[in-house]
């Protein structure tokens, strides 16, 4: 069952979509992942993708930037379908940053970063002035700088994740991608991420993240997409879509919300 106003509110917001998505579907071996998912994302917000393992919220991000191509309906960008842009000009304009962002070799924390201006460059292009400068802003919106000397493979979960970020902001993309980007994540680093995330909004980045963590979803989400079984469940502004029968639809589970007396929201599962 779908909320009852998760096909029409993507048509009466006031901003047009940045990416809009008109019956995606996408399979794997003959085996559907994706069944028909029509929904819109405006630009300048941060748009959280929810739902249990197996949804379909990864699989979802890497047909947004074309990492794998869906099997039926189209996803536009600014108007443009995507299956016409070319991938090193999609690479300028959308970016993923993946869920597991550990590296296994060893490379310099500025040279993995540097390496997000690849599409940026000729063939036998150099970094040049231009380029270390957007480099160098990256590491220090993300607090890279401190250790770009380090090799990555040796830093902790959280830094390799601030690390990935920095890496996504050098293409200048304005969408950002990220799956799970807390995952696995202390809380300090959590945080620390989810702050980050909310100045990239206010400097005009448009953010869409599968996300697990519901309470970091309320909290810094603008919009929340609620998928079940590959289907979309619900699309909506955050106040709307968190709604406790939602989320017991979505997730299978009993939950219940309590009130703090200093007027914080608290979900309790049973």
């Amino acid at each position: 069952m779908l909320c009852n106003y998760a096909t029409n509110w993507s048509q009466n917001t006031a901003m047009e979509p940045l990416i809009d998505i008109d019956n995606l579907s996408y399979a794997i071996g003959g085996q559907p992942i994706l069944h028909d998912i029509s929904a819109a994302f405006e630009p300048g917000l941060i748009h959280g993708i929810i739902g249990p393992n197996g949804a379909g919220k990864s699989t979802l991000l890497r047909n947004l930037c074309r990492i794998w191509e869906p099997a039926g309906g189209t996803v536009t960008l600014n108007g443009r379908d995507l299956r016409h842009i070319r991938r090193r000009e999609l690479s300028q304009m959308i970016t993923l940053v993946p869920q597991e962002s550990r590296v296994d070799f060893s490379i310099r924390v500025f040279d993995f970063i540097a390496m997000g201006r690849h599409s940026h460059l000729g063939r036998f292009s150099w970094l040049g002035y231009h380029d270390l400068d957007i480099i160098e802003q990256a590491m220090d919106v993300t607090g890279t700088l401190p250790f770009k000397d380090r090799v990555i493979n040796q830093l902790s979960g959280g830094e390799s994740q601030l690390v990935s970020i920095a890496r996504a902001l050098v293409t200048e993309a304005p969408i950002i991608l990220l799956d799970e980007p807390t995952s696995s994540l202390d809380i300090q680093h959590k945080l620390q991420i989810m702050e980050l995330l909310t100045r990239l909004k206010a400097q005009g980045k448009t953010i869409l993240m599968s996300i697990h963590d519901l309470d970091l979803a309320r909290r810094y989400c603008d919009t929340l997409m609620l998928l079940e079984s590959g289907r979309l469940y619900c699309q909506a502004p955050t106040e709307e879509a968190f709604q406790t029968a939602h989320i017991r639809q979505v997730f299978h589970v009993d939950i219940e919300e309590s009130e703090t007396p200093h007027g914080v929201s608290l979900l309790f599962y049973a």
